[in-house]
């Protein structure tokens, strides 16, 4: 889950005091999409279509919350179907990892498998993984299969991104790829996550995915100079350390 910057509350363009109003709050996607670009804020998968607002407290039960700014992420079909209940625990800040608010590239993990994980390299404590473990079961980031039997799509296209980050990394290391190249082709198939991962060990590939402006990454609050990641907020209780 990589993290993200939703910027404030967008204003009206005639009074850049004055904040928009969301009544419809699919009205919020194009700024959404605008800041933080065209990816799920919780599976990273790139959406090429329609894509959907999760309200982080649900309409149902928050609704003077449903037209609040800070109360959106956007989110991907899939994840809006697999989500496993309509109303977060309180205190949502503390019982889950959010990608706007932490830097999730510290709590969870993307697997070669496929799996998403807690990250036992920074998550160290049970209530930490306990946390993240909860993040991926809300929204069934692990899920392998649809309730119908199929594959889920997510994670057909997440072992796609990796074969592609793994092909692109063999071809580097034999000067066959540009570094120009690996950003265009993790740009087109999302999960940065993934190609973090894979290039971990690559420190210019490395620097240039998470400067990559298409990314749009909290990038000034989750990495230091050396593009290693640190605790955002680190005063913030919500942060994973």
């Amino acid at each position: 889950m990589r993290p993200i910057d939703k910027g404030s509350w967008p204003t009206k363009d005639s009074h850049a005091t004055r904040k928009r109003v969301f009544n419809d709050w699919t009205r919020a996607i194009p700024y959404l999409k605008g800041r933080t670009g065209r990816y799920c804020h919780l599976c990273e998968l790139k959406v090429s279509n329609a894509m959907a607002i999760e309200h982080i407290k649900s309409k149902k039960y928050f609704p003077r919350l449903q037209a609040h700014w800070d109360n959106f992420l956007l989110i991907c079909n899939y994840c809006n179907s697999h989500k496993l209940a309509t109303i977060t625990i309180s205190p949502y800040k503390k019982t889950y990892y959010w990608p706007h608010l932490n830097n999730t590239i510290m709590a969870f993990d993307f697997r070669i498998t496929g799996e998403i994980i807690p990250n036992r390299t920074y998550l160290t404590t049970k209530p930490q993984i306990d946390r993240a473990s909860a993040t991926i079961d809300l929204y069934g980031l692990d899920k392998v299969v649809t309730a119908q039997g199929n594959s889920d799509d997510r994670l057909k296209d997440r072992l796609e991104a990796y074969k592609q980050a793994i092909d692109r990394f063999i071809e580097f290391s034999t000067g066959k790829a540009s570094i120009h190249a690996i950003v265009d082709n993790a740009k087109n198939t999302g999960f940065f996550s993934v190609w973090l991962k894979v290039f971990n060990s690559v420190p210019n590939v490395k620097a240039a995915l998470i400067d990559c402006l298409d990314f749009h990454l909290a990038t000034t609050y989750c990495f230091n100079s050396t593009y290693q990641p640190i605790p955002r907020n680190p005063t913030f209780t919500a942060d994973p350390i």
